[in-house]
Parts: C-alpha cells; sequence; structure tokens
C-alpha cells in the first residue's frame, strides 16, 4: 500500500450529521487495518471523547490525537505527551476576552472550565461523549464514560489560573455576530504562546499552545512509528484540518469542506452525509 496510515477526523469527518458513524465508514477502516494500515484518530475533541469513539467502533490498540494535537494518547488509551498553555498567556488571553466581549471556555483535561452557563456549554457532557446508539454505543459503558465528565463554574477565572495553576490544553471562543475572523487576528497581535484556528467555519475559535497543531503531532507520529509523512494520508473538513492536510503524502478534503479546505487538499471525497470517509479508503488507499 502506498500509504501505511491514515489520520482522520471526527466532526463533519467521520461522524455524520446525527453524531453517528456510518457502517460503511467502519467496514472500510476495518478493511484498511487488516491490510496492515493503521488508523489514528485526530481530532479537537477530548480525550475521553476521541476514546469513547474509538472503542466504539473497535479502534483499539492504536494512539489518539486529541485536543487538536495538545494531547497524544497511546495504545492503550494512556496520556503520552500533553502540551499546555502559559499561565501568563492564558490571563492575557482572559483579559483580552473581557475587554472585547468574547465568550470563552477552557479545557482542563476532560473537565471544561465556564465562567456561566450558556447554550455553547450546556450539553457539553452529552455532546462529549455522544451516544452513538446506532453506531453501536452501550449504554452502560455510555455512562461510564459521561461520569468521567465535568463541567466546572468558575466565577473568577483570574484567582483560579492563580490559585490551582491548571494545566490547560485547549480553548474554544464563541459569537453569534461574526466577528471570531477578525478576533482571531487580534489574539494573535496582543497574546502570545497560541495558535488559533476553527472547526466551525469560525462560528468558533479553537485554540491550542504555541506550535500545536494536528499537522504538527501527526508528525510526531510519523517519526515514532517510522512512517515516512509521504506515506500518511489524513482526513478532515475545516479550517483546523488545513495544516494536517498540506502536510500529509495525501491531503483527502471532504465534500462538506469549505472551498478554501478543498483548494488546499490532494484529493475531495464525500460528504459526511455520503460515508465520504469510506469512499476515500476504498479510492486511494485500499
Amino acid at each position: 500500500m502506498a500509504y501505511k496510515l491514515l489520520a482522520t477526523d471526527l466532526d463533519g469527518t467521520l461522524l455524520n450529521e446525527n453524531r453517528e458513524i456510518d457502517r460503511e465508514n467502519i467496514q472500510a477502516i476495518h478493511d484498511f487495518r487488516q491490510k496492515g494500515g493503521r488508523v489514528v484518530i485526530c481530532s479537537g475533541r477530548s480525550p475521553l471523547s476521541t476514546r469513547w469513539i474509538a472503542n466504539t467502533i473497535g479502534l483499539k490498540g492504536e494512539p489518539i490525537i486529541a485536543y487538536n494535537g495538545a494531547i497524544i494518547l497511546d495504545e492503550n488509551g494512556e496520556i503520552s505527551e500533553q502540551a499546555v498553555f502559559e499561565h501568563e498567556h492564558l490571563l492575557s488571553f482572559w483579559e483580552l476576552c473581557e475587554g472585547e466581549g468574547f465568550y470563552a471556555h477552557f479545557y482542563e483535561g476532560d473537565t471544561l472550565l465556564v465562567p456561566k452557563e450558556t447554550k455553547w456549554n450546556k450539553n457539553w457532557i452529552e455532546n462529549n461523549i455522544p451516544s452513538l446508539e446506532k453506531t453501536g454505543g452501550r449504554a452502560v459503558d455510555l455512562e461510564k464514560f459521561r461520569g468521567q465528565c465535568q463541567v466546572k463554574m468558575v466565577d473568577d477565572f483570574y484567582r483560579y489560573i492563580k490559585s490551582n495553576q491548571p494545566d490547560i490544553t485547549k480553548i474554544a471562543v464563541f459569537d453569534e455576530e461574526g466577528r471570531l475572523a477578525d478576533f482571531s487576528k487580534v489574539i494573535g497581535a496582543q497574546v502570545g504562546g497560541m495558535e488559533v484556528s476553527s472547526s466551525l467555519n469560525f462560528l468558533n475559535l479553537e485554540i491550542s499552545p504555541s506550535g500545536v497543531s494536528k499537522a504538527s503531532t501527526l508528525l510526531k507520529l510519523s517519526e515514532k512509528y517510522d512512517i515516512p509523512i509521504s506515506q500518511i494520508a489524513a482526513i478532515g473538513d475545516n479550517y483546523n484540518d488545513s495544516l494536517m492536510l498540506t502536510t500529509a503524502g495525501l491531503g483527502i478534503a471532504m465534500g462538506n469542506a469549505p472551498d478554501e479546505v478543498k483548494a488546499l487538499a490532494d484529493q475531495v471525497t464525500g460528504s459526511n452525509q455520503e460515508a465520504g470517509v469510506a469512499q476515500a479508503i476504498r479510492r486511494y488507499l485500499i
């Protein structure tokens, strides 16, 4: 096979609009693995979320890239590497958000730190650990995974950072007024130590520690498993996948990706409503 490893995004890629994974995708993944290929989930989701999805589709014994590259899980689901924000950068960022009137929440392990209850965090546990009922998720396992997540209200984020010295691996920013593309530039100019992208066509921002991206972490796995990056394929649907698609030997954009993302890819497959991952595996990998 020309490509020995496939890195796949989840939302908008492997997951359909109902947050389920089509049987065609699961079967294609297993067929690729049976021929000797490796499949790595590479997502902005949390470690627990990515593990839950991997376990449900039988994708065990593979590393996982979570929080857009800030966390690497080993083949046993344990954290092998983690990148965190400098606390001074977090405080500068928080002050900027308050001054500009933007809502942000912060990820500390599998805990979501929120300043207040909003629609962007109200159902976070259920969204973080989707039921996957049609995919094959078992109710007993679902509750076990959901029980390990929590949403923590933080009234004074400045004091929380100073007192607790938390390991924050990801930040998300939301807005309904179309200001996030411009705000991403302000963050870059006024706050250090951050990589800014979006997984929702700039309806949100996903922020990682400096130097951290899906692409940079995929390069680490390339070195660790002695698989040249030219023999790695990657598939995704949004701006936070862009660098991964251009770094991999074969970058595949989903049919539902923005045109700017499609333009960066080597190939374009079907949408996440058309089992586009399965189409890509069968057309380009096996």
